[in-house]
């Protein structure tokens, strides 16, 4: 509607305009030389206009000549500039795909296209890497002299490094990479995992921030620490990330009785079996105790705290086999059993009362990242990798070495 109505606005101008040339009075008279031109006024006026458009369009005809060597100067650098970032795009793809040649094919055009920029050089750094060739450390190290993009250059360099073993050094360029992008955190999970790889936990314990990572590197740090107060420092960083850990609650123990502090130890454990029973924690329960017949008592007072749980079925039955009390030890495997343990344990005690050979026990241990089974723990899976994943195995429970 708006529009309708602005061309009949428009129109009306117009008209009113051409009416006002129609009618204006007199006559305008031209000589040139031999010739003598009359004509009316608006007659003047119109040619007058038509003179002064044709003229404009050719004043911007001869401009368009005199920029159209420019223009298609600009119209070639935008033609390779397309060129250079579709060849720039492509060499990402072929990095992120580990393809090699591929992405030294495409630095090579894209450097022939854009020339000396820092994302063809780190193309080309890139495209080195993937095909070992010792020029990558050196164009890495060009990155790290350009301000806007010596994060990308330390990040290639600390990879190198710790691709090829030199942990030290790959931790060095961890720093200066988050010196140069602090708001990034990539250069804190490379620090991460070179101090893994260090086996230095105290220190990935400072840079993990996810909580079952930081429990399984606290236990860990607090196994290496050589001062008791350490140690239980340590330890109680793991109950803080995990409570209900019975690895972090073993350590928290084990650290206490350490520190002379035996009955918060046997506190911890107490709270520990009502929580997250574990072999763990009965052997620590039990470690002071040496005669057979008082461990079965010590067991006794452990299990009650969570009676009927099938770990504490299973330390009765242990105990009591170990005590030399048959009819104990056969009563808790069934009950063991009919808990839900399927491991192998309570299948040995039966067997040992009935003088058969036991069945094979189930791993004690499972990674939650790749599944993958584990006979003993660790603070970090041996398959995957990954750190804090190792759980106990719903399907075996059995005390793990150290």
């Amino acid at each position: 509607m708006w529009g309708a109505l602005k061309f009949c606005v428009a129109a009306a101008l117009i008209l009113a305009l051409a009416w006002w040339v129609a009618g204006l009075p007199g006559e305008v008279n031209i000589e040139a030389g031999r010739y003598h031109i009359v004509t009316s006024t608006a007659l003047a006026v119109v040619a007058l206009a038509v003179l002064a458009v044709i003229l404009a369009l050719l004043l911007r005809g001869l401009g368009g000549l005199r920029r159209a060597p420019r223009r298609l100067a600009a119209w070639r650098r935008g033609r390779r500039l397309r060129a250079g970032d579709l060849a720039l795009q492509r060499g990402l793809v072929a990095v992120a795909a580990g393809d090699a040649n591929g992405a030294r094919t495409e630095a090579a055009r894209a450097g022939a296209l854009l020339g000396d920029e820092p994302l063809v050089d780190w193309l080309s750094a890139e495209a080195a890497r993937l095909s070992g060739d010792a020029a990558a450390r050196a164009g890495f190290e060009r990155l790290t002299r350009n301000p806007d993009v010596r994060f990308l250059g330390f990040q290639g360099l600390a990879r190198e490094a710790l691709r090829e073993g030199r942990l030290d050094e790959a931790a060095r360029h961890a720093r200066a990479a988050e010196a140069a992008y602090p708001r990034g955190g990539w250069a804190r999970n490379e620090r991460l995992e070179v101090a893994v790889k260090q086996e230095d936990y105290a220190a990935a314990l400072a840079l993990a921030k996810e909580p079952r990572a930081r429990t399984a590197l606290a236990v860990a740090a607090a196994a290496q620490a050589r001062m008791p107060g350490r140690a239980l420092a340590l330890a109680r960083e793991a109950v803080k990330a995990e409570p209900a850990s019975p690895v972090a609650l073993a350590a928290l123990a084990k650290a206490q009785r350490g520190a002379g502090k035996e009955r918060a130890a046997r506190r911890t454990l107490l709270k520990g079996w009502k929580r997250a029973p574990h072999p763990w924690l009965a052997e620590l329960w039990l470690a002071p105790v040496t005669d057979p017949l008082a461990r079965a008592q010590a067991a006794q007072k452990l299990a009650a705290a969570n009676p009927g749980h099938v770990e504490s079925e299973l330390l009765l039955a242990g105990t009591a086999l170990a005590a030399r009390l048959p009819g104990e030890a056969r009563r808790h495997a069934e009950a063991a059993l009919r808990a839900g343990n399927a491991d192998g344990r309570a299948a040995a005690i039966l067997a040992q009362l009935e003088g058969k050979p036991p069945p094979p026990f189930a791993p004690a241990w499972r990674c939650e990242a790749c599944h993958t089974p584990e006979a003993a723990w660790h603070c970090l899976c041996p398959a995957c990798g990954k750190i804090g994943t190792l759980r106990p195995n719903n399907a075996g429970l059995a005390p793990a070495e150290g």
